[in-house]
């Protein structure tokens, strides 16, 4: 999708160019569906015309009858961008629009037609994750040892559920003994399964994930898990 995006745009800056007028005018593609707990980009290019473009920003909330938050976007060649993060896409639905505003104080939008009363809705969806399942009853910590690499780690993160199906919740690993834990609930009704996954994240700002062969392939990493009594 990202790659469609990106020929979408380059499209729109060779039109802008070749066939630019006084008008101004802002271009966008929507977006189809965003990834809970993953980041993304939402993308537009604006033609000025005779003018000169004070700001573009985006306006977002995440439910419906919440008040938008405006986000300033960031022109990158030609190509403003605002980037989501995960935080930003934890309900069922993003809702958002794009506004321009130029030197003469002119606005245009995205979309055209009243876009505060009828922004672009779009769902937010679980994707499909490699995870890990373990019975509950048997297993009261999770731990992830990252051996003489602990050093380069900024954070390591465990996504949890504790049913087949739903959302996974995210909790920092705490750093103790030189291994990274993370409790898992007592076991009741609801929690009898627990899926989960880990991403490490480093001081260079790249992911690891477990389980990935990347990690099972590192002799130094190893997940373990904590017995109940």
């Amino acid at each position: 999708m990202k790659i469609i995006r990106r020929i979408f745009i380059n499209i729109l800056l060779f039109n802008s160019i070749s066939f630019a007028s006084n008008s101004p005018q802002l271009y966008h593609q929507q977006v189809e569906k965003l990834a809970y707990n993953q980041f993304d980009q939402i993308t537009c290019v604006v033609e000025a015309g005779s003018l000169q473009i004070n700001s573009v920003k985006i306006f977002i909330r995440f439910e419906e009858g919440d008040l938008f938050n405006e986000y300033s976007m960031v022109n990158d060649k030609g190509v403003y961008a605002f980037r989501i993060i995960p935080e930003m896409a934890r309900s069922d639905s993003f809702y958002y629009f794009i506004t321009a505003e130029f030197s003469d104080y002119s606005i245009v939008a995205y979309p055209a037609d009243n876009p505060k009363e009828n922004p672009i809705v779009v769902p937010v969806v679980e994707p499909r994750r490699v995870a890990k399942k373990i019975a509950v009853k048997k297993v009261e910590k999770i731990y992830c040892d990252l051996g003489r690499n602990i050093e380069k780690v900024r954070s390591v993160t465990i996504y949890t559920r504790y049913e087949k199906k739903g959302r996974y919740s995210s909790a920092p690993m705490a750093l103790s003994g030189g291994r990274f834990q993370y409790k898992v609930l007592p076991p009741s009704k609801k929690n009898r399964i627990l899926f989960y996954y880990i991403v490490i994240k480093y001081m260079d700002h790249t992911l690891l994930s477990y389980p990935s062969n990347d990690f099972d392939n590192n002799p130094d990493y190893r997940v373990l898990q904590g017995r109940r009594m």
